[in-house]
């Protein structure tokens, strides 16, 4: 159990510099969503961060940031227990990295200050105890756009720029409901605290099951499916360009399927960075497959020639055995 005298203090941030983008982020540990558990309603417990700025939901996932290449963004973060921002796949200073330890904790306030260096598909997340940190639902979307904004993404490692029409950001994971038992603190500094089983029993596209995921939307109990959930479903027409920002947040891999009749799938970037050649998903079985792992991100472009509405599909695999252990699907609609 850790105590507040062996938590470095949160310096000052160093070479502070006026910001082009400021978010403000402020820990919970009291987010309840209630999922289908072997036919049974059961509320399970989340942490994460909220905005206080804005409406100040408490969301699983995280409110998303979403800033333009070359701005200078801070992330302001408010603790009240030991907790840090981590910008995954930035390259920031140090001291604006986030990870714990490696730099210090945070249990009070610290600005991150970090450039927008290259546009593409990020996620930020708490890193102290990370691997029980991240299963509570401590994390968020991070995305940064071209100089000119939202609508087209880097296609190539060359500065191409290729325009999208309808785009979706989907964070995959799957969850131990077990794991809602561990203190925060949870073999921290020694012990073992079970935090290598993962048995998990639901499964999530931004935070939304299959089955039905009843969370609080405006302190009203709102009922979703990730066939239909608002930002999970994809709704586009035949011959929009489709952008599909892929964020793997669990620890299993996940194989992805996508219906052939949407026509060829290519991954056009890959961990933040632009693929000098896209590639085009390979077919099997009459779909279009990839098998993720974690923390990796994929950005999928696809144009529908066909329509109707295609089941996609994440099979989660068992990390030995690769076994599935269970799946979690939604639709992309086309007229």
């Amino acid at each position: 159990m850790m105590n507040a005298a062996m938590v470095p203090m949160e310096p000052p941030t160093p070479y502070w510099l006026t910001p082009d983008v400021r978010f403000e982020r402020e820990v919970v540990m009291d987010i309840t969503h209630e999922y289908m558990i072997a036919g049974e309603p059961h509320s399970v417990y989340l942490w994460g961060f909220i905005d206080p700025t804005d409406t100040g939901e408490k969301t699983f996932p995280s409110p998303p940031m979403r800033v333009k290449q070359g701005q200078i963004v801070h992330t302001f973060l408010k603790a009240s227990h030991i907790h840090t921002i981590h910008h995954h796949g930035i390259e920031p200073t140090t001291h604006n990295d986030g990870v714990g330890h490696y730099s210090f904790d945070v249990q009070g306030e610290y600005t991150y200050q970090w450039y927008a260096s290259q546009s593409g598909t990020y996620f930020y997340h708490c890193h102290v105890n990370t691997v029980l940190h991240a299963e509570m639902g401590m994390y968020g979307a991070l995305i940064i756009d071209p100089p000119t904004g939202p609508g087209t993404v880097e296609g190539d490692g060359i500065g191409n720029f290729l325009p999208y029409d309808v785009e979706a950001i989907w964070v995959v994971d799957e969850l131990d409901s077990s794991w809602r038992e561990h203190s925060e603190h949870a073999a921290l500094c020694g012990g073992d605290a079970g935090l290598n089983r993962l048995y998990p029993d639901v499964f999530v596209i931004n935070g939304i099951s299959n089955e039905a995921t009843v969370l609080k939307v405006g302190g009203i109990d709102v009922t979703q499916f990730a066939d239909t959930a608002p930002g999970v479903a994809v709704n586009a027409k035949m011959g929009d360009r489709v952008l599909i920002r892929y964020i793997h947040a669990g620890y299993f891999p996940q194989k992805v399927s996508i219906p052939e009749e949407l026509g060829p799938v290519k991954v056009i970037a890959e961990d933040g960075r632009p693929l000098a050649v896209a590639e085009t998903l390979d077919v099997v079985n009459d779909q279009s497959t990839l098998v993720i792992t974690p923390a990796e991100r994929k950005e999928f472009y696809l144009i529908p020639t066909t329509a109707g509405s295609f089941r996609v599909t994440m099979e989660i695999q068992h990390w030995i055995t690769r076994r599935v252990v269970g799946t979690v699907s939604t639709l992309i609609n086309v007229q």
